[in-house]
């Protein structure tokens, strides 16, 4: 769909198409592309230029192919050759197929400071000419994010001309999928405004020496590579005080060793301070083992640390981590806020227990976001319940920690993690659940078989909220 904003007190004249829409569904009228059935009279096309076009700064596209045809597009394309269709556009986010992205040229005006282009592979043969559009018609954009895009000559040679083209003193965000020359890559490391940077990877080759000063304002450096570490030397050479955030992906052949080059690089430079979010992933699965994590325990600082990998129908990729692993871990960064070992939790077993949900808990109070893949069975099986009280004792350590002490984890995601089937598992992991995390709402599964334990956190969050710390 389109959707776009306007500022000011006429802002509502930019909602009346998509009200258009709301009322056309209550009519019957399901395909709002009836809407573009013939061309526009010359006074409506100069009402929308001179009265609802200039209104709008903010332009959203999704899936347009429910919301208007592409003969359409090409017919306003047709009445507006040599300007933009929405002169003061100021942000515009593009997602479509292969069909609609020509179009984006039509948006691409001089007052553009933010674009967001998801390409689908398939795609990217039509970039590099909207790329040289974009270099020549925004020359004051800030903020550039173009994704997915396929690796090649041509793409690399129009993202270079777009980076050379943009004001150095403007430009904050450079995040385009694509490599860039030795030439260009040493003009956007001294960049003076730069904050955000995908470094994209194939074989990289620096021209010595480097500059002076490297990423003067970098807040985060985004790196995607094969094989080839060679990027590491970058960070030795990166002096300003603000990059606090690191993410890698790679093949999952060498992620290993990726953790351990990262370790002793930073172990040498500043950064290693300074870090405070750090993210591995990969296009292809990779085993997370009790090393890689130990890899990143000299990170003290860190408020985010992510290693992602898929599990399969037959593997769990964190199946090698154990309780020890997490304890050392959380001992090693207590100012952590989010964890995520894994991407979504498997079906399959796990090493981890409930205790290291407590650990987890206990030692980083600030931590709001947790994916781990832990077995809910061996806490369920070895949980001694009270016949008279009705209460459960954790069978955790220091199990007298007050909540207000413990951590604020308010969602849990669950994932694929099987329910033990013994008949008084909810009620256990229910309780269990809010002993450790005392401000949890909600659990995130993916078949809906922790719906009763969901129902029981709200009930018991209900009956006995202050029994958990909660007031």
């Amino acid at each position: 769909m389109f959707s776009a904003r306007s500022l000011g007190s006429q802002g509502r004249e930019a909602g009346k198409y998509n009200d258009r829409v709301r009322k056309s569904r209550h009519k019957g009228l399901t395909d709002p592309r009836q809407f573009f059935r013939r061309a526009p009279l010359r006074s409506e096309w100069t009402r929308f230029r001179q009265g609802y076009a200039p209104k709008v700064q903010h332009l959203n596209v999704f899936s347009p192919g429910a919301v208007i045809s592409p003969a359409a597009l090409h017919l306003l394309q047709l009445y507006s050759p040599d300007s933009p269709l929405l002169p003061n556009l100021a942000s515009l986010i593009w997602d479509s197929d292969e069909t609609y992205l020509p179009f984006i040229s039509l948006f691409i005006s001089r007052s553009l400071a933010s674009i967001v282009i998801d390409v689908p592979r398939d795609a990217s043969p039509m970039v590099p000419p909207i790329l040289t559009t974009l270099s020549t018609s925004s020359p004051d954009i800030r903020e550039i994010q173009v994704e997915r895009l396929f690796h090649g000559p041509s793409t690399e040679e129009a993202s270079s001309q777009l980076l050379m083209q943009c004001d150095p003193y403007r430009l904050r965000k450079y995040n385009v999928d694509s490599t860039l020359p030795a030439s260009a890559l040493r003009h956007i490391m001294q960049l003076p405004s730069l904050e955000e940077f995908w470094l994209v990877v194939d074989s990289l080759q620096f021209q010595d020496p480097l500059p002076i000063v490297v990423f003067p304002n970098l807040r985060l450096l985004d790196v995607e590579y094969s094989g080839d570490p060679t990027w590491l030397k970058l960070l030795t050479a990166i002096e300003n005080p603000v990059l606090a955030s690191i993410f890698v992906q790679c093949l999952g052949s060498d992620v290993a060793q990726l953790m351990e080059a990262f370790q002793l690089t930073l172990s040498g430079c500043g950064v290693r301070e300074r870090l405070q979010e750090f993210r591995v992933r990969s296009r292809d699965d990779f085993k997370i083992t009790p090393h890689m994590i130990a890899c990143t325990f000299s990170f003290k600082n860190l408020t985010s640390l992510k290693v992602l990998s898929d599990c399969s129908l037959t593997v769990c990729q964190t199946f090698d981590l154990t309780d020890d692993d997490i304890d050392l871990l959380t001992k090693a960064m207590p100012r952590l806020e989010s964890l995520a070992i894994g991407e979504e939790p498997c079906g399959l077993p796990s090493q981890i227990t409930f205790n290291s949900l407590y650990t987890a808990s206990r030692r980083c109070p600030r931590l709001t976001s947790l994916q781990i893949h832990f077995n809910p069975s061996l806490f369920v099986t070895n949980v001694d319940t009270g016949s008279d009280s009705g209460d459960i004792t954790l069978g955790l350590p220091d199990p007298k920690v007050p909540p207000s002490e413990l951590c604020s984890v308010t969602t849990f995601h669950v994932g694929k993690i099987p329910m033990p089937q013994e008949s008084n598992t909810s009620y256990i992991m229910a309780l269990g659940l809010l002993g450790v995390f005392p401000r949890l709402e909600k659990l995130e599964d993916d078949d809906g078989d922790w719906d009763e334990i969901n129902d029981l956190i709200g009930v018991c969050r209900r009956m006995g909220r202050f029994a958990f710390g909660k007031g």
